[in-house]
């Protein structure tokens, strides 16, 4: 009888460590998570560190404003807790469907505390109406997305509290310094205007006080009188650089360069090294207005 009790609870027991330790691997595992472009990808992990494991659903070289995701995409959404969207122009379709495809997937909104109209001319040709989704651009939005990252995950590991707390605050402190690096490397020059082809960086232009000169009219290459006003635009501002993203044509832009004596260069918002890649469009931008 006691060696039958005992048996029993060595069995008991057994089963109790076996399942408190599938319990700590539970609660162990990563937040599995999907955001929309790559820079979220970057902010999610500053905060989550070890304990999130994010996929992009707008990979880089794509377009966020045509991209439409496959099969594979969507069912790998199945596998994740979180969805944090930000504003781009394929959510506007794409985020009901995926919910209603997958209903027990939390979707939070990043831009909703950010979002504003800018009513200022370099947002005039914007080919998001009054609206620019590139709100990443402004690293002072990019502190309120933290904020809203961190609280978040907090919600759904509150054990880990702290940890989301002090890399939080590690990514605002750098966010404080690449703000200032900026205005360090466009204080090297007087003019305040910059030429590009799609209007990627209206809240980048608005926090530094820039203004940007779109060539793309409501999303499209511009007509021929629109044109001929930007062409003559660019000379009466001697613009020497106009800026073009990989994910568009760049005929159009090279063609206004050979007329107004300008090069084209790339400049990227939805490079994966943000804090490198806001760092550079800084210079970049500065060199084009000396």
């Amino acid at each position: 009888m006691n060696l039958h009790r005992f048996l029993t609870t060595g069995i008991f027991l057994v089963g109790l460590i076996h399942l408190l330790s599938f319990s700590d691997k539970c609660w162990a595992e990563p937040i599995p998570i999907f955001v929309s472009i790559v820079p979220q990808k970057y902010f999610v992990e500053r905060i989550g560190g070890e304990h999130v494991k994010v996929d992009v659903m707008v990979k880089s070289g794509e377009s966020p404003a045509t991209f439409n995701p496959n099969p594979k995409k969507m069912s790998r959404l199945s596998q994740a807790k979180l969805y944090f969207s930000i504003g781009v122009p394929f959510e506007t379709v794409w985020i009901e469907r995926i919910q209603s495809i997958h209903p027990n997937l939390q979707i939070v909104p990043l831009h909703d505390s950010t979002h504003k109209n800018l009513k200022t001319e370099h947002d005039v040709h914007h080919s998001h109406g009054s609206h620019d989704p590139h709100i990443w651009t402004s690293p002072a939005k990019v502190k309120v997305i933290a904020q809203k990252i961190k609280d978040t995950l907090t919600h759904i590991k509150p054990e880990q509290e702290k940890y989301f707390a002090a890399n939080l605050q590690a990514f605002l402190s750098d966010l404080d310094t690449l703000d200032k690096d900026i205005r360090t490397i466009l204080a090297r020059s007087d003019n305040s205007r910059f030429m590009v082809f799609h209007p990627a960086w209206s809240y980048f232009a608005e926090d530094y006080g820039l203004e940007q000169v779109a060539i793309e009219e409501e999303g499209k290459e511009p007509g021929a009188r629109a044109l001929q006003k930007i062409i003559e635009k660019g000379k009466r501002l001697g613009i020497k650089v106009i800026f073009v993203q990989k994910q568009f044509s760049l005929s159009i832009a090279e063609n206004i360069a050979k007329i107004i004596g300008a090069t084209v260069r790339e400049m990227d918002p939805l490079a994966e090294d943000y804090m490198a890649n806001m760092r550079r469009t800084a210079k970049a931008i500065s060199g084009a207005l000396q």
